[in-house]
């Protein structure tokens, strides 16, 4: 290129400002690039190309339909970010129970309740509904904070007047059913995102009346074709809803 890309140090080598110009460039290029191969092998009868999603719930799900997916289209390769660190504008697809603007068109997908879950031992098992002001004093299991189920647990206790008393979090789904086998306190729970997680010493009652969560898919009005024939995929075969 005529110029510098790289800093070098003793142990290092990063992008300097020119090279992270040129990488930007570069990233544009590749991106178009993949696009018209998509195109073209879309043309062709057999999709293919990369699509770059980001999960932010119903993981189980999406990875089902994801393996149904490719055993039909084995030529398309997906790129998966939980959570992620890029802007929004580098997914084809997002599926969040957030609201995502910019360049992306909204799709409903699922609609579930969420239930409180309790030991069978815990004394609110024998109930078929509770208030959230009853759980103050209780212990709480929950997702890491940058999770919107975690943010919808602080929100449930906060109208009800108390903090929740938090003793343990992760990032993972299986992690809090194994602490909530151990009596070890109570959480939220997704009825149809987890209920491959659902164990016989749980028990799952409704929460103030009934409580649910609306999770859509956001697909970028400049993602590949791929990326629109997997959003149909995902249409043909999505739950509406949880069963009460």
């Amino acid at each position: 290129m005529g110029v510098a890309l790289f800093d070098r140090t003793a142990n290092t080598l990063s992008l300097n400002e020119n090279g992270k110009r040129f990488f930007r460039t570069v990233e544009t290029v590749f991106s178009e690039l993949e696009r018209v191969r998509s195109e073209l092998a879309e043309s062709a009868g057999e999709p293919g190309g990369k699509i770059r999603m980001r999960i932010n719930v119903s993981r189980h799900i999406i990875t089902k339909i994801i393996a149904d997916f490719r055993a039909k289209y084995p030529n398309v390769t997906f790129l998966l970010d939980f959570g992620g660190s890029r802007d929004d504008s580098d997914y084809a697809i997002i599926v969040s129970d957030e609201n995502i603007g910019g360049e992306f068109e909204r799709h409903e997908f699922l609609k579930e309740e969420i239930m409180l879950a309790v030991h069978k031992s815990h004394p609110s098992a024998a109930r078929k509904e509770i208030s959230a002001s009853m759980l103050s004093g209780e212990k709480f299991i929950c997702l890491y904070p940058k999770y919107s189920l975690r943010c919808l647990t602080e929100s449930i206790c906060a109208e009800a007047g108390f903090r929740p008393d938090i003793v343990l979090e992760c990032g993972d789904p299986q992690c809090i059913t194994d602490y909530l086998k151990m009596g070890m306190g109570i959480s939220l729970f997704p009825t149809v995102s987890w209920q491959n997680e659902l164990d016989p010493s749980l028990v799952l009652v409704r929460l103030n009346g009934g409580i649910y969560r609306n999770t859509n898919v956001y697909l970028n009005k400049n993602a590949p074709p791929s990326a629109k024939i997997f959003l149909r995929h995902m249409q043909s075969g999505k739950t509406k809803k949880a069963a009460p």
